[in-house]
């Protein structure tokens, strides 16, 4: 059965219109989930060799926007305007740009300190994997060393992990497009709450030299994506990649995806990425 014939069968039965966008994404071929072996992941072809397609629904999270929170689904928009607006100068992006999404997350989640990682620039350039779109449903890190690896980046910034004894830790990714609005390759984010104990599986990120270890989630016909149609640069999305605390959601495992209704002529994608770690006294 083709995609378009399954994609009006499910929307006939959940009686939905045009809130959802009817496209492939790449999971982790199921195979790999009855292995206690890792796969590697590190270019297109490796993507190519250990995911497979699947046809899914992505629902606009625009129309239950309200009803959405980062504890529970994992995800949340909110507006930011960008202090700056050339993402081609470096400095700009590290000294203004950083240090104000710190500031804009750790007073949004009331946190006692953000401490920044790393930043991501994705644009319509397939020269270098790692810039290029993301198209493969991942995490950014290993769900199993959410504790360890909160106290190692502490202890990598000279501070007295000791005195972090009794803290939480939470790890976000922002993700907020630039120079044009979201109409052509946008993100897609999967519910927290529809992620079940076992869906996520470690992989291994990166060629044989240099890597680390990622997570991803198997398949399963629960899972329920979003997006937000048309996504403006002075919007941001933060999405949850680690969490120490009990009760909240822990991860949103993420993808680029091709939108098949978007405009012959829409503009690349253009976004940044932060990765950053929140700590809660």
């Amino acid at each position: 059965m083709s995609l378009i014939k399954r994609f009006v069968i499910r929307m006939h039965s959940m009686e939905v219109s045009n809130q959802f966008v009817a496209t492939q994404v790449r999971y982790l071929a199921p195979s790999w989930g009855k292995t206690k072996k890792l796969p590697r992941i590190y270019d297109r072809d490796s993507r190519r060799a250990n995911t497979e397609k699947v046809d899914v629904l992505v629902r606009d999270a625009r129309d239950i926007a309200d009803t959405i929170t980062l504890d529970v689904n994992g995800f949340e928009l909110f507006d930011y305007r960008s202090p700056i607006s050339d993402f081609e100068d470096a400095e700009a992006i590290t000294e203004v740009y950083r240090p104000a999404i710190a500031e804009f997350v750790r007073d949004l989640m009331g946190a006692n300190e953000v401490f920044i990682t790393n930043h991501l620039i994705r644009t319509e350039d397939k020269s270098d994997f790692n810039k290029a779109y993301a198209r493969f449903v991942h995490c950014d890190y290993s769900l199993k060393t959410a504790r360890s690896a909160s106290l190692s980046l502490l202890k990598n910034r000279s501070l007295d992990t000791e005195s972090y004894e009794n803290a939480e830790f939470a790890w976000f990714n922002t993700w907020q497009p630039f120079d044009n609005p979201v109409q052509q390759n946008p993100l897609a984010v999967l519910d927290a709450s529809t992620i079940q104990e076992g869906d996520i599986v470690d992989y291994v990120y990166g060629g044989t030299g240099k890597s680390s270890t990622s997570s991803m989630p198997l398949r399963r016909e629960e899972h329920q994506f979003y997006y937000y149609r048309d996504m403006l640069p002075d919007e941001v999305l933060l999405i949850k990649q680690l969490d120490t605390r009990i009760g909240r959601a822990r991860v949103s495992p993420h993808t680029s995806f091709v939108d098949p209704n978007s405009p012959l002529d829409a503009l690349p994608r253009r976004s940044i990425e932060v990765r950053l770690m929140a700590v809660f006294k």
